[in-house]
């Protein structure tokens, strides 16, 4: 069994490993820097330290996940839209290759954790490309609706958060 903390990005349901989350805040000021062949869009204070928030939307949209479907519709949690806080920013501590060793998300909807069994999880679908389906590590239902349980590591890996620089560089 395993602990996921659910959050929502453009009204798709996600979820992480608590392991992996470090702290969640409220929402706050977020020092926006070029957006240019990256996808950490900005810098925040937390207690005195600087962290680098990165926006996976548009990664995470180019997967099509939610056009994948499970046949299986396993309930696993009864966590409803009430049970969700609003955005605010989690906070991850992750290896990935980098020199970050915290990194913050910024979230339209903050949900709850839940409890998974291994068996609740579906794997990731064969006919995703290995492109698409390496950002996440399965999928669920949490009271009704399906989350994507995103690979983190994968998600800030040095070559997802700051590709695009580096494939201009090689050109």
């Amino acid at each position: 069994m395993g602990q996921y903390l659910t959050f929502e990005l453009d009204s798709r349901r996600y979820g992480v490993r608590v392991a992996l989350v470090n702290s969640v805040l409220d929402p706050q000021p977020v020092t926006p820097l070029s957006a240019a062949g990256t996808i950490v869009t900005g810098l925040t204070n937390v207690r005195g330290n600087v962290v680098p928030v990165f926006n996976p939307r548009k990664t995470l949209e180019r997967t099509r996940v939610d056009e994948a479907t499970s046949s299986e519709e396993t309930h696993v949690a009864t966590a409803t839209k009430e049970d969700d806080e609003e955005g605010g920013i989690v906070i991850f501590e992750v290896e990935n290759g980098t020199l970050l060793p915290f990194i913050g998300l910024e979230a339209d909807r903050i949900g709850k954790v839940v409890n998974l069994e291994d068996a609740d999880l579906s794997p990731v679908p064969d006919f995703l490309p290995v492109e698409a389906s390496k950002y996440f590590e399965g999928f669920c239902f949490v009271g009704g609706s399906r989350h994507s349980i995103v690979n983190l590591r994968e998600l800030t890996s040095r070559e997802t958060l700051f590709g695009v620089i580096e494939g201009a560089l090689r050109d």
